[in-house]
């Protein structure tokens, strides 16, 4: 005998309720972003270097003692503002310089007595020609020594050469200072010179000519342009950099300040570059969204040169390619993307 089974509505409804609710689809998150094309430009390498301005050296001059002497006054301290032929230190013989200056007159006028002298003498037959030419010889020397030594009491007020700066002054009012020895130095203002340390490597990429931007290193705004004027490249061997040169117009920058150069190097080639707003940052690693087919790929880049707005890109994307400008910042590799 066959038995039935008969479900009631409410058995139904029950395994009804058992079996869920169907499955909806995951919803990806699509992000509203903005981008740039990567862009290949022609690219001029610089390199940044350190130094100071100093005076050029065909701009300096060095006023130095006649003789022995004393310094009596000091007219224009160091560190004043000078015009070509002012007056700067003013000097009085040592008493050593007094005695061989009135030995040098003596000297003079004796041995130009001792020629009249023998010219006396050889007119009645009392000496000879060679006698008479050996005081004259030595009247000559006399006198040419003392003059020389009068030469020199005029060079005891010490001027300008040219237009400048007063440097340096060796000693004070009262002090002595040996002959020969610089008592003053000054220094023109009208071309200064730059000299900036750079990686030996690379000194042979510095052209002579080269344009160099020089700005101090507490204000930036305060630039001027010089032009190479030699590179050496042996490494100093405190600081183990090579030395570049640079002559810069005087005004601008004053000399002894430290400075900040930015040197041209030879040769200019392609290279990609990005927007700055481009770039993201991971610890030190920069990296950029690559857009492709809607769906935005990161990719770690080296940055090289980054002059202004646009950043060069020395390794990671290529000409062409789509970047994430607004909005990259919540990307997520993988991320689907829709243009604003």
């Amino acid at each position: 005998m066959k038995r039935l089974f008969i479900l009631c509505p409410v058995t139904l409804l029950y395994l009804s309720a058992c079996q869920g609710p169907k499955d909806t689809p995951d919803v990806k998150p699509t992000a509203l972003i903005t981008v740039a094309t990567v862009t290949a430009a022609r690219i001029d390498d610089t390199v940044t270097a350190y130094g100071e301005i100093t005076y050029a050296p065909q701009g300096e001059r060095v006023l130095a003692a006649p003789f022995e002497a004393r310094i009596m006054q000091v007219l224009a301290p160091a560190g004043h503002p000078v015009a070509a032929g002012q007056a700067v230190v003013v000097l009085t013989p040592s008493p050593t310089a007094e005695v061989d200056i009135a030995r040098a007159r003596q000297d003079a006028a004796t041995t130009q007595a001792a020629y009249q002298r023998a010219q006396r003498l050889r007119a009645t037959g009392l000496v000879s020609d060679a006698e008479v030419e050996t005081a004259r010889s030595a009247a000559v020397i006399a006198a040419k020594s003392g003059q020389l030594l009068g030469g020199r009491l005029n060079g005891l007020t010490l001027r300008a050469p040219i237009a400048g700066v007063v440097e340096s002054i060796t000693g004070a009012p009262g002090e002595q200072v040996a002959a020969g020895v610089g008592v003053v130095k000054i220094g023109s203002l009208t071309n200064l010179r730059v000299r900036l340390g750079v990686e030996p490597a690379i000194a042979g990429r510095i052209a002579l000519g080269g344009a160099v931007r020089v700005s101090p290193l507490s204000d930036d705004s305060l630039s001027t342009q010089a032009t190479v004027s030699a590179v050496d490249p042996h490494a100093d061997p405190q600081t183990r950099l090579a030395s570049v040169f640079a002559t810069a117009p005087g005004g601008a920058i004053a000399p002894g300040v430290p400075v900040r150069g930015v040197i041209g190097l030879k040769g200019s080639r392609d290279a990609p570059g990005v927007p700055r707003a481009a770039l993201l940052y991971e610890g030190d690693q920069a990296y950029v969204f690559i857009i492709t087919g809607g769906i935005a790929h990161r990719r770690d880049v080296k940055i090289g040169a980054n002059p202004g707005e646009r950043v060069e890109i020395g390794a990671g994307v290529k000409a062409g390619e789509q970047v994430a400008l607004d909005g990259a910042a919540a990307l997520e590799d993988g991320m689907a993307v829709r243009l604003k």
